[in-house]
């Protein structure tokens, strides 16, 4: 049973997070709000003690939950990239996020609901940070913590920010009443003033992981696993691989032995998850929970002796992984690629396949990644669905109905939820691993590469996939310092971290976005130019201040 204290903590304040910090919606200055005296009474008069600090402080974690395993965020990391392209369920202006055509405008509510969220929790921050040291009957150590924690959260707040819009509005100051006026900050700015110095000061008095009570809090391990992710974004070479050597060797995180135990719904407070974000099944903290468990599903239902149920998942169908991404997997050799994807469909329902009964347990689907006889599908008790290579798509297979050929694809299972209230129900209670050890392995590795130590990086490679190599292919998985290049680390990333929400920022990062989408995505790839390196700033924040020319729409949009 996981320590949810934090999630108890903060059920007392999510009625002043939504009260109180609806104030502070204009502190992204995307809106034009009438002073409400009342609010700025209960606001100044609930931080005077460490009661109201460490609520606000409760509410700082809230935005976390609008972005982690929430649709919004996989469509602005995961599709449109190298690794997974659009499914064939939901919204007719989701695609656009992977096809990068017109349709992707600043209008687009999972990107004003970005801004809004974590400038809400921007402004939360700078409040605690500002107001924590005139409260004397908080000690000083305590007080170190508090601003550590806060300054944490908005480093990562303006870290997703300016590598999603670029030059954003920057503030480390608490913003009280009306705000109308914006700038647009340089994004160097942004990080020399503001991310990695908060990062530092989270580093230098956050506890040591062990010390938690809270499970949930941020602390000094997380601090510097975030700076690695920033200093490697950065191109400080050394410094991400100080900081990811640090977290792998100074603390009590292990790499778990079997990929598979990692993702086990009962397995999640684990020695590698570094930190996650919290959910709950209760649903006055859980905010609608998370849902992530059901977008990687395709609708298995189409086929004879499947119906809809819980634990195959509710089949929204979102995300379809690329050909590319299907066939970088040793297959055979790397156990990752079984604990990662669901391959086998076991009937709950009856039905006939190929003129023979099916009932309940018996195998309904078989997800192929090789081509299969003719002969064999027709006489098997069980429906194949193979790849045959053409394309991720496999419009050639004309065993699918309904008009979703080829939406037929191994479903990732990272997130099942085995808690889910009914088959349909949406509000998932598992946490959302955003820092884990195996990311570490792999800031290092690429940082050690970057710096020509290809004999380094290979080392590091070789401790993180010594754990997915199936016994007898030991050779065949182990990469050798020749191997590795900065294509092959984004391989290895790829299959390590697939679903986790990297993927936009590593080819972001790398210089790599246009190259791999233009030739590992169909859809994307003939749209995609340098504009899409960001996204475009919400139609909200430009058309409701007051210096608009101060606050120009990315080029392009």
């Amino acid at each position: 049973m996981k320590n949810i204290k934090i999630n108890q903590s903060i059920r007392r304040v999510v009625a002043s997070y939504f009260s109180i910090v609806a104030l502070f919606i204009g502190f992204s200055c995307n809106d034009i709000i009438t002073e409400d005296p009342i609010s700025i009474a209960t606001a100044n008069g609930h931080y005077t003690n460490e009661r109201g600090i460490l609520d606000g402080l409760n509410s700082v974690y809230t935005p976390l939950r609008s972005y982690y395993g929430q649709e919004s965020s996989y469509f602005m990391t995961v599709v449109g990239t190298d690794m997974y392209t659009n499914g064939f369920g939901g919204n007719r202006n989701n695609p656009s996020w992977n096809n990068y055509d017109v349709n992707l405008t600043g209008s687009h509510g999972f990107l004003i609901g970005l801004w809004d969220s974590f400038y809400a929790g921007i402004n939360q921050a700078n409040t605690i940070i500002g107001r924590v040291p005139t409260i004397d009957e908080i000690p000083e150590a305590r007080k170190a913590i508090i601003e550590g924690e806060a300054r944490f959260l908005r480093a990562l707040y303006y870290f997703i920010l300016v590598q999603q819009f670029g030059d954003v509005h920057f503030t480390l100051e608490e913003t009280i009443g009306v705000q109308t006026e914006a700038f647009r900050t340089p994004v160097a700015t942004i990080y020399q003033d503001g991310i990695v110095p908060d990062l530092q000061f989270a580093i230098d008095n956050l506890p040591d992981p062990d010390a938690i009570t809270d499970y949930g809090r941020v602390h000094k391990a997380a601090a510097e696993g975030l700076m690695a992710r920033v200093q490697l974004t950065l191109g400080n070479y050394s410094d991400a691989e100080t900081l990811a050597n640090n977290v792998i060797d100074d603390y009590s995180f292990s790499l778990v032995p079997d990929y598979k135990e990692l993702w086990d719904f009962n397995n999640q407070i684990n020695s590698e998850f570094i930190w996650t974000v919290q959910y709950t099944l209760d649903p006055l903290t859980n905010e609608g929970g998370n849902p992530s468990f059901l977008y990687w599903v395709w609708d298995y239902t189409r086929n004879p002796a499947m119906i809809r149920d819980q634990e195959n998942g509710r089949p929204f169908q979102r995300f379809m992984p690329t050909n590319y991404f299907l066939e970088s997997w040793n297959r055979d050799g790397d156990a990752r690629w079984a604990a990662t994807f669901k391959t086998v469909f076991i009937a709950n329902s009856t039905g006939t396949i190929n003129g023979q009964t099916v009932v309940p347990g018996d195998t309904a689907i078989k997800i192929s990644m090789e081509p299969v006889d003719d002969a064999l599908q027709a006489s098997a008790p069980y429906q194949w669905i193979d790849y045959n290579g053409e394309d991720v798509n496999n419009q050639s297979d004309d065993t699918q109905v309904g008009g979703q050929a080829g939406r037929n694809f191994p479903v990732l299972n990272k997130y099942y939820d085995a808690q889910r209230s009914a088959v349909n129900a949406t509000d998932g209670s598992r946490d959302y691993p955003v820092l884990r050890l195996a990311e570490m392995y792999l800031i290092s590795a690429e940082a050690a590469h970057m710096q020509g130590r290809n004999d380094d990086a290979a080392a590091r490679l070789n401790e993180l996939r010594v754990r997915a190599v199936v016994p007898g292919y030991e050779a065949e998985m182990n990469v050798a310092e020749g191997d590795v290049d900065i294509d092959f680390i984004l391989d290895e990333r790829a299959r390590e971290l697939c679903g986790e929400g990297h993927r936009w920022y590593d080819l972001k990062r790398t210089g790599k976005l246009i190259e791999r989408v233009q030739a590992y995505n169909s859809l994307g790839g003939p749209n995609i130019k340098p504009m899409h390196l960001v996204r475009p700033i919400p139609t909200t924040q430009i058309d409701r201040v007051t210096n608009p020319g101060d606050f120009p729409q990315n080029e392009g949009y």
